[in-house]
């Protein structure tokens, strides 16, 4: 009988020796290099495609990833399904077969498949699984659309003036050192004297603070202080905010449809917070009904939570069914966050055509200018 899978482990030598106490006789082996690979949305979602295509094909779930093995190929995902099936395979339950891997499918993701499994709501749960990972890659490609076609423009911009000072500048100054007594104008000394130096701190300037960005995203409490920089940062902060609380609203519905009771619920929408302030508001709101408060005004009592969102809130405590409460708040956030996108593209276009303007002039006043100057006075 013939298997494959994947064994941790520090090389070719020990891995080997690993198989053969195990009474397994490699056929053939090769380097996953996991460490440099990842998962992104678009492979948890196209896995949990996958499954629920499957369900709806009275499938068994441990068929269902078996089959979704031989077709990927993202060696991260498919050595953690490996890890899930054979604990699958010693008896473990389904949530708890998953929660081994709870780094790479996450939190939330495991805790809702352990209720589903509770409840028997699998294929419901899975349905609504992949609704919040399609929402969620949508927002993701939509901010990088957002973003890339200006920081591209911006870039050339940089990179032409860059390359006009260096190809430019030398025959500027050469032209004007023909011409006896001639004044080098300000704005070409500007251009070619404080322009690059300028350029030069700002950048060890820039590339000191991407370090440090990266270095502190490696650390827990780095990451931390560096998402809540990002909420003080002007026009990004607010999108930022209203992400967050979308997911969080999101996720809480999911896991209220799941039969998962409210503070259950509420404490696995919270720990999937990642801004740790607004995580702290939450925990607020929770700590208060978990002491007798309403819902509703538990919540008013925290920052961060608008008044549309309040009002659904009290609407779904007074109806009894706040699960459709906290669907109709994240389906109202996300299309803030569309429309604030446009609006963020929109400002960025206008800075970037200033900025383009900028350069432009930079270049026609400081170098053109007075090469047209100099064939101007040698053909007089």
């Amino acid at each position: 009988m013939k298997n494959c899978g994947f064994l941790m482990a520090k090389d070719y030598k020990s891995a080997y020796n690993a198989l053969i106490e195990r009474k397994c006789y490699p056929l053939s082996m090769r380097e996953a290099r996991l460490s440099r690979q990842k998962i992104s949305v678009e492979d948890l979602l196209l896995f949990f495609f996958h499954i629920d295509m499957q369900l709806k094909c009275k499938v068994r779930i441990d068929k269902a990833i078996e089959s979704f093995l031989d077709m990927h190929h993202n060696e991260v995902l498919k050595a953690s399904l490996v890890t899930v099936l054979n604990s699958l395979k010693n008896g473990l339950s389904l949530g708890t077969a998953f929660e081994t891997c709870s780094e790479i499918f996450g939190w939330t993701i495991v805790t809702l498949l352990k209720s589903a499994e509770q409840t028997g709501h699998l294929s419901d749960i899975i349905k609504n699984i992949l609704k919040f990972l399609k929402l969620q890659a949508d927002w993701k490609n939509k901010v990088k659309r957002a973003v890339a076609y200006p920081i591209f423009v911006a870039l050339v911009a940089v990179f032409i003036l860059t390359f006009s000072i260096c190809l430019l500048g030398p025959q500027v100054l050469s032209l004007l050192s023909d011409i006896d007594h001639q004044e080098i104008p300000p704005m070409t000394q500007f251009v070619l004297y404080l322009l690059p130096p300028l350029a030069e701190i700002a950048g060890y300037f820039f590339g000191a603070l991407l370090l440090g960005l990266f270095l502190g995203a490696l650390g827990k409490h780095g990451r931390a202080t560096i998402l809540n920089m990002l909420l003080k940062i002007p026009k990004i902060g607010p999108i930022a905010i209203k992400i967050s609380l979308w997911q969080f609203c999101k996720i809480l519905h999911i896991a209220l449809d799941a039969k998962l009771n409210f503070m259950e619920a509420l404490q696995l929408s919270i720990s999937a917070t990642a801004f740790e302030s607004i995580k702290n508001e939450l925990i607020k709101a929770k700590n208060l009904i978990a002491d007798g408060y309403p819902i509703g005004e538990s919540f008013a009592k925290t920052k961060f939570v608008t008044h549309e969102m309040l009002s659904a809130v009290f609407m779904g405590e007074e109806s009894g069914d706040l699960s459709a409460s906290f669907s109709s708040i994240s389906n109202v956030q996300y299309e803030e966050v569309l429309l604030d996108l446009k609006i963020l593209g929109r400002q960025l276009s206008v800075g970037l055509a200033i900025f383009t303007g900028f350069v432009f002039l930079l270049i026609v006043s400081g170098l053109l200018f007075p090469i047209y100057s100099y064939v101007e006075v040698a053909g007089a």
